[in-house]
């Protein structure tokens, strides 16, 4: 882990999580390196990865119609270059989201494993995958919480 590369990941990490909150989803796609023919992105609630832009651009179409609101937080990033111009970022985040026409929100706890390309604009996405925290460590956690009040 690396200072440096903390100072130069996690701020694009938090810009491209911060663009949920105005669902700016064409903001988040700036974010991925324009040149990868294949980028693949994994949210938790699917059942499949969606890979290359016609997926990705579908699924982000398809969270701006289903969704009135979404908020996200990320911490614990670990930052790694795994090679000269590819870094691994992993960190978890908690997301909350009204759904269209729904007013009670729903929230999730999920682990991200990203991999970034430095490109000449700056460090890109080209895999970004999320996994939901299972449902016995979310219980251990909700039981802590009680536990201290």
């Amino acid at each position: 882990m690396s200072a440096a590369l903390d100072t130069e990941l996690v701020p694009l990490i938090e810009r491209y999580v911060g663009y949920s909150k105005t669902m700016d989803f064409a903001a988040k796609r700036t974010l991925w390196d324009a040149d990868d023919p294949a980028p693949l992105l994994m949210p938790e609630e699917a059942d499949e990865p969606h890979i290359g832009w016609d997926a990705m651009e579908a699924y982000w179409s398809k969270s701006r119609s289903a969704m009135a609101s979404l908020e996200s937080r990320t911490r614990n990033h670990q930052c790694r270059l795994i090679a000269p111009d590819i870094a691994l970022v992993t960190y978890e985040m908690r997301w909350i989201a009204t759904l269209t026409g729904k007013t009670k929100p729903i929230a999730a706890d999920v682990r991200v494993t990203a991999l970034l390309r430095r490109k000449p604009e700056g460090w890109r996405f080209f895999h970004l995958m999320e996994g939901p925290v299972d449902l016995m460590a979310m219980a251990r956690e909700a039981a802590e919480r009680h536990a201290r009040g």
